[in-house]
Parts: C-alpha cells; sequence; structure tokens
C-alpha cells in the first residue's frame, strides 16, 4: 500500500507542476501581448518623429502614416550603418562570457568556441530574464 500512496503523491505533485507551468506560459503569453501593445506605439511614435526630423521643414502637412514610413527608412539605415560594429562588440562579448564559462581550460580553447560557448551562455541568461519579466507584466495585467 506504502508505494500505490507514493506513486498518487508523485502524480499529484506532476500535475501540481504541470498547472503551475501552465499558468506562468499563460503570464508570459498575457505579458508579451502587453508589452507589444505598448512597443508599438512608442515604436510607432519613435518612427514619426525620426520622419519629422527627416522632412525638417517639409514635414509640416505631411501625413502621420508618410511620416512613420519614412523615419522607418531612416532609422533601418542606421541600423545597417552600425550594424559591423555591433557584431564585432557581440562577437566580443560571446567571447568574454565563453572566457568566463570556461574558467582556467579558456586560455586553450579556441577562439569561435569560446564564441558559441558565451552566445549559448548569453542566450539561456537572457532569455531566462525575458521570461521572468513576461510573467511579471502578465502578473500585473491580470491584477
Amino acid at each position: 500500500m506504502g508505494e500505490l500512496k507514493e506513486i498518487r503523491d508523485q502524480q499529484d505533485n506532476l500535475i501540481q507542476r504541470a498547472k503551475a507551468l501552465g499558468n506562468k506560459l499563460y503570464l508570459a503569453g498575457l505579458g508579451a501581448y502587453s508589452k507589444a501593445g505598448d512597443s508599438s506605439e512608442e515604436l510607432y511614435d519613435k518612427y514619426v518623429q525620426a520622419g519629422q526630423e527627416a522632412y525638417g521643414d517639409d514635414a509640416e502637412g505631411k501625413s502621420k502614416a508618410l511620416l512613420a514610413s519614412r523615419g522607418l527608412v531612416v532609422s533601418t539605415r542606421k541600423l545597417i550603418d552600425e550594424a559591423p560594429r555591433k557584431r564585432h562588440e557581440l562577437y566580443e562579448q560571446f567571447v568574454a562570457s565563453g572566457k568566463q564559462e570556461r574558467g582556467e581550460k579558456a586560455e586553450e580553447t579556441n577562439e569561435f568556441v569560446l564564441a558559441g560557448l558565451g552566445a549559448v551562455s548569453t542566450l539561456r541568461e537572457q532569455s531566462q530574464k525575458l521570461f521572468d519579466d513576461l510573467v511579471s507584466t502578465g502578473e500585473k495585467e491580470r491584477a
């Protein structure tokens, strides 16, 4: 009889864990939806502002949609121009993170391996932070 009770307890524990995870996933989805709505308005306003700056005095009388599209083009060009520098910075960050992960063995490890290890480590850390942030936002939305 003791084994059956133990199996039932394990089953109940598994069900409770599944419910808790399901609730967290729901909250993360709710948080993502909320953040997407907030971010889209902020991004639209940012592109409108960039479009106004790009048009200068000619911006007067132009629709917000036209200003936003011009701002998107300007912002995209800026990102493209900055991409090589940002890519190099990210690579260096990954190598540093890989060195930290490897510790004493880092000196004898290939730089590309360190970058890969650092990328995985960084991704794991940042994805957990993002998930926690989405759950927190979802909890606030539900309240």
